[in-house]
């Protein structure tokens, strides 16, 4: 959040996130995601119910001139994208012929060996963030071209961490 108040508004966040919430009340039951809608003060939090939708394929979508760079309210872009997804499940975003993201998630390669993240990011996620730091995954230079040198992808988000869906390179259909 203060990276974005910074980045967005050019201006120091002075928003203290743990006093908001603090002062709400948590559902005890269940897994929730908190949306916090903000710019230089906080408009709202919610808890919103989170649920895991099965993924058993992806369709590949360009997309060269996205930018996502940080979480906004307004996902009109990436929705339009994921219409795009014919009957797979979800998208595998590819902008400049480098592997981003899918339309919920940051993603990462398995070579046999390492598990690898795109440098090329949508949303440097904090999920991503974390399994960096930790050495946990790779940051690589992936071209489309490059994905068969792999056997399989899973999805990650602050929500999933690494358990999120997996698939087989053959899922991704091009």
């Amino acid at each position: 959040m203060d990276k974005s108040v910074c980045e967005i508004l050019h201006q120091q966040n002075e928003i203290q996130l743990e006093d908001f919430l603090y002062a709400q009340t948590y559902p005890t039951q269940g897994l929730f995601k908190c949306r916090i809608i903000y710019d230089n003060r906080i408009h709202s939090i919610e808890f919103i119910p989170y649920k895991t939708k099965p993924v058993s394929s992806l369709k590949i979508i360009r997309a060269d001139s996205i930018d996502y760079a940080h979480k906004f309210e307004d996902r009109s872009a990436l929705h339009q994208l994921y219409q795009l997804r014919e009957d797979c499940d979800d998208i595998l975003i590819v902008k400049n012929g480098f592997l981003a993201d899918s339309y919920y998630s940051n993603v990462i390669l398995y070579d046999g060996a390492d598990w690898f993240t795109p440098s090329t990011p949508l949303l440097n996620g904090t999920m991503r963030q974390a399994l960096l730091k930790d050495g946990k995954i790779k940051e690589a230079t992936i071209h489309l071209s490059d994905i068969r040198l792999f056997k399989k992808l899973k999805l990650i988000n602050a929500m999933l961490g690494l358990d999120g869906p997996e698939l087989s390179i053959s899922q991704i259909v091009f």
